[in-house]
């Protein structure tokens, strides 16, 4: 009946798989744990290779890095049952039921695509990983009466149940071959085919927080691929907030001083970010910078 999907990349996932397996013990249900590694180092790969003494659960250590869209896709062609669980590796259920809570929440005539929603653990971590855990506190932990009451697209591929044959319509898109926005993409393109997402309370917690620069380098990234998206006519610019904000820019002109602005102001923007006090307003205004820096007309 289930099947559970991990992409990884040089992170241990034993205890995550460890804890998944353990509460799969006590539901009387088909199931199986499929884990694709992205060509981890040796000694990560070594750990993980540790999750095949479980019973219905296999870890395949791949040759080279096939990206984050490809590797979700091959998971999904790799399993034999009728719902996807996919689980990001840095990720631990909040819940010892969250896979109780899943099936509870599975119709087979009606629901095709549960989101369970994302935790961050309350104690601060230290600054050098500041910014990541005040992003995701403030843009990523959603309550679920917010996600239920907004109208915007709540949705994040580090955890969601899918319905095989639903998946299979849409999938992750392999063009993306760089950091950033596939489950954004995955999630348009359900609303395109008016496929609604039922929001449960079933969160987990995010452990892999980044470095601080790592996550700004990442968040460039990101910009990159959302500019590609839209230039391939992928996303629309009310999908997304940044995009909005850069269209008003270039409506009243804008854009051309925002990116002179980025270039000045780039490194002291910086400064903050990597600060004890980071500010989202600034980050905002780092990536709108940068947008405004590399979008080509």
């Amino acid at each position: 009946m289930l099947s559970i999907l991990i992409p990884t990349y040089n992170f241990s996932i034993v205890s995550l798989v460890k804890s998944l397996h353990d509460q799969l013990k006590n539901q009387n249900i088909s199931y199986e744990i499929i884990c694709l590694d992205n060509n981890s180092n040796s000694e990560i790969s070594t750990i993980n290779a540790e999750i095949n003494k479980y019973n219905f659960c296999i870890y395949e250590l791949l040759s080279k890095d096939v990206g984050r869209s490809k590797i979700r896709n091959l998971l999904a062609e790799k399993s034999k049952y009728k719902w996807l669980l996919f689980l990001d590796a840095d990720v631990l259920p909040v819940n010892n039921n969250f896979i109780e809570r899943y099936l509870k929440s599975v119709n087979d005539n009606v629901i095709k695509v549960i989101y369970g929603g994302l935790k961050y653990y309350d104690k601060k971590p230290t600054s050098d990983k500041l910014l990541r855990w005040v992003y995701g506190k403030k843009r990523e932990e959603i309550s679920l009466d917010q996600r239920i009451k907004t109208d915007e697209i709540h949705f994040s591929s580090a955890n969601f149940l899918i319905d095989k044959r639903t998946f299979n319509k849409i999938k992750f898109d392999e063009l993306l071959t760089k950091y950033g926005h596939e489950d954004t993409l995955l999630g348009i393109e359900l609303r395109k085919k008016n496929i609604s997402i039922t929001q449960i309370d079933n969160p987990v917690y995010h452990l892999g927080l980044d470095l601080n620069d790592l996550f700004i380098e990442k968040s460039r990234k990101a910009v990159e691929n959302l500019m590609y998206l839209q230039k391939k006519n992928k996303i629309n610019i009310n999908d997304n907030r940044l995009l909005k904000s850069f269209n008003n820019l270039t409506k009243i002109k804008m854009d051309y001083l925002m990116a002179l602005f980025f270039k000045k102001y780039a490194n002291k923007m910086k400064e903050n970010l990597n600060s004890r006090k980071p500010s989202l307003f600034i980050y905002d205004l780092y990536r709108l910078g940068y947008l405004s820096k590399i979008y080509k007309k």
